[in-house]
């Protein structure tokens, strides 16, 4: 006796198609949202690698803002400190203005004429540590066996458009650091009076000249955002990164540890 052969009916074809059909889209699915999280990831990362750079960069030009070394010049240049170099921090027309000075001592064995421009700076301070003091911008110095010298820099921060940039010394053109900048904006903590060492109050935005003295700690916040070319990621996702830098140095001599 021979028995009948059935095959797939029709509803069980199509139910075995819906069900293939449910599969392979729960898996593209799945691959896509692994895509556009792995995508997020990468652009994170980027973000959080320029903004370390750059905080990194602005942290170690403040603590090194009006760093004169052991040159007292208040007493030693005629005339006093230069009004410029009074303010070794500043926040002016959305640029934020640092005067940065790293000591060194040259091996000298007789005396040599040297300019701020040998050491990529803009004003050089020579001096003993004692009593003798010169200041130059252009002008040579003639610098003695033993003397300290104090390169100064001017930098110049700014936000401009969806860019940090920075230019050297006054001069030339700014240039990128980053892109993809939502907001930069500088704080500054005042203590109650020159001789107290702590802060009172909250950050505020400005800083005059009249506060100089009293600029305690810089906080920097900084918001990023997905480029424009990244179509793929949610552009709204942006990340704020905000980093406190307390000062060490300040124009009455007082050093912060």
């Amino acid at each position: 006796m021979t028995g009948s052969v059935r095959g797939f009916g029709l509803v069980e074809l199509m139910v075995a198609m819906l069900l293939g059909l449910t599969l392979v889209l729960a898996l593209v699915q799945y691959l896509a949202s692994s895509r556009q999280t792995w995508l997020w990831q990468q652009q994170s990362a980027r973000m959080q690698e320029d903004a370390r750079y750059v905080l990194g960069r602005l942290s170690r030009d403040l603590r090194a803002s009006g760093s004169y070394g052991c040159l007292d010049l208040e007493q030693a240049l005629p005339g006093g400190l230069p009004d410029v170099l009074a303010r070794p921090v500043r926040f002016e027309q959305g640029v934020l203005t640092l005067i940065t000075g790293l000591p060194v001592q040259p091996v000298f064995e007789t005396p040599q004429t040297v300019r701020a421009a040998d050491y990529g700076a803009r004003w050089l301070l020579a001096g003993d540590c004692r009593q003798r003091v010169s200041l130059g911008e252009e002008q040579p110095l003639t610098v003695l066996p033993g003397d300290w010298l104090v390169p100064l820099r001017q930098l110049d921060y700014r936000q401009q458009g969806e860019r940090i940039q920075v230019r050297v010394n006054g001069v030339g053109n700014f240039e990128t650091l980053i892109e993809r900048v939502a907001r930069f904006e500088p704080g500054f903590a005042l203590a109650e009076n020159i001789g107290a060492a702590g802060v009172s109050g909250h950050y505020q935005g400005l800083l005059s000249s009249a506060e100089q003295a009293r600029l305690r700690s810089v906080r920097i916040e900084l918001a990023l955002q997905p480029g424009a070319s990244d179509v793929s990621v949610d552009s709204g996702r942006g990340q704020v990164f905000r980093q406190v830098t307390r000062l060490r140095n300040r124009p009455d001599g007082f050093v912060n540890e």
